[in-house]
């Protein structure tokens, strides 16, 4: 479960800290500007490494982040986003920070630290990557390019890892933002991952009843509530 989400110099957001403790699923609601699809971006941002995009390029194609993000155009100060979660009885707090050396075209890597119950699993600076292994009391040191996130390329040792806890959980968050207009209800496949305008609603809403079956009782019921004069949901096979 979300606990905490910190941002400061990207965007509209500075020194901005966000707390979600006790508070399974948020609904943000404000005025054009009030940095509603900032805070979205950001989650994104996390969404898409655990993903496996980690590569700040590929970030900045996706709209998410890149040079022009830095508040009030601040490239002298990092971008900084801190995100603390819940899972298992166990806080994850995980961390990075960006910046733009002189003459670098593309975002850097400048810190980046992933803690869980206070222990540290690994820590970067720059491209020096240390990860820890407390139970063999020793440490492994590589490095890594200064553009690459690190959290997708350090390899999970099993399901219990708490690398592999942190990604799983992380990139199936769901994020959305939806925009009616272009939602539709049919679908050529299926996903359990929703994009964050619910444009795939149809795969999406497939995927789900395909795994999970019986969340087709607790959404008809959801739906009632709201649309009493609902009738049914129809899966016409082409």
């Amino acid at each position: 479960m979300l606990q905490r989400l910190y941002v400061h110099n990207y965007k509209c957001l500075e020194n901005f800290e966000l707390s979600f403790k006790g508070i399974p699923s948020a609904l943000l609601i404000g005025k054009n500007g009030s940095g509603k699809t900032t805070i979205s971006r950001v989650l994104q941002i996390f969404q898409s490494i655990a993903r496996g995009v980690n590569r700040m390029g590929e970030l900045a194609k996706m709209n998410l982040v890149s040079q022009k993000d830095f508040s009030r155009g601040r490239a002298d100060v990092p971008i900084r986003f801190e995100l603390e979660v819940l899972l298992e009885d166990k806080l994850y707090s995980y961390t990075l920070a960006l910046d733009l050396p002189e003459k670098f075209k593309e975002l850097r890597v400048f810190e980046e630290q992933l803690l869980v119950a206070g222990e540290p699993i690994y820590s970067r600076k720059e491209a020096s990557v240390t990860l820890f292994k407390s139970q063999q009391n020793r440490e492994a040191l590589f490095l890594v390019d200064w553009h690459l996130v690190a959290l997708p390329v350090i390899q999970e040792q099993s399901e219990a890892d708490p690398l592999h806890v942190f990604r799983t959980w992380l990139a199936h968050t769901i994020i959305l933002a939806p925009i009616p207009a272009l939602m539709v209800g049919s679908s050529s496949g299926e996903t359990l991952m929703p994009d964050w305008a619910g444009t795939n609603f149809g795969e999406w809403f497939t995927g789900l009843l395909s795994q999970y079956p019986a969340a087709y009782t607790q959404f008809d019921e959801y739906i009632r509530n709201i649309i009493p004069d609902m009738r049914d949901v129809q899966n016409e096979r082409v």
